[in-house]
């Protein structure tokens, strides 16, 4: 695995919605980000107390991309702000080749599996510090932290 620095995988969020068994809609602290992912948990599986709104909720966020690309400019992002992440831009943190996926900073951080049979492209393709822009496949999922 190469990896540029010590990295949190763990993303913090405000739980704006109790979850359902479709879609948990999350805050990230200090943004207008509302984030709408599938959770890898029922509702009754979630870390207590799940029915409660605007607290923190800690978790594993990962996505599957479509073709990335290398970007010259323009920050982390997620697009939409409100909603399933569709288009996402963010630097590389880890490579684990093994895996094919890639630890990125995309406003939090996300495992990135790479989706080499449909993209023809493998995460030891890229490197710590590589910005990154990429489609997402839909059902980005969060993994509630126990």
């Amino acid at each position: 695995m190469t990896e540029a620095a010590p990295v949190r995988e763990i993303a913090s969020f405000i739980l704006e919605e109790p979850p359902t068994e479709d879609s948990v809609t999350l805050g990230v602290h200090g943004t207008d980000y509302l984030v709408m992912l599938t959770p890898s948990v029922a509702p009754a599986d979630f870390p207590e107390p799940a029915s409660r709104r605007n607290r923190r909720i800690r978790g594993t966020v990962e996505g599957k991309a479509l073709k990335m690309h290398r970007a010259d400019a323009g920050g982390r992002f997620i697009e939409p702000v409100h909603g399933q992440p569709r288009i996402v831009q963010g630097t590389v943190s880890r490579v684990d080749a093994a895996n094919d996926r890639l630890l990125m900073d995309i406003v939090v951080p996300m495992w990135i599996t790479v989706e080499t049979a449909v993209t023809g492209q493998r995460a030891s393709d890229f490197q710590p510090g590589d910005l990154l822009n990429f489609y997402l496949e839909s059902g980005t999922r969060f993994v509630p932290e126990a």
